[in-house]
């Protein structure tokens, strides 16, 4: 039987500030005619999904206590 062998695994990254690339100056394209619009996703299919996803998200170990930390304890009208 032959044992396959993996690669050793990448050494771990180490986050730190790279000073020639904080001050390279970029120069990105600019397109003038760029509309940025957000995605549209139709509020009843969102209803639909949360309809589906509550009962196994309330059921979920933790989740009561969660829910209670969030919740604001002053009165307030809108």
């Amino acid at each position: 039987m032959c044992m396959k062998k993996y690669p050793e695994p990448a050494p771990r990254n180490e986050w730190r500030l790279n000073e020639e690339a904080a001050s390279a100056k970029l120069e990105l394209p600019v397109d003038r005619d760029f509309i940025s619009r957000p995605p549209f996703i139709n509020p009843l299919a969102m209803l639909r999904r949360i309809e589906e996803n509550m009962p196994w998200r309330s059921q979920r170990p933790g989740e009561a206590e969660r829910r209670l930390a969030e919740k604001v304890s002053e009165e307030f009208v809108l």
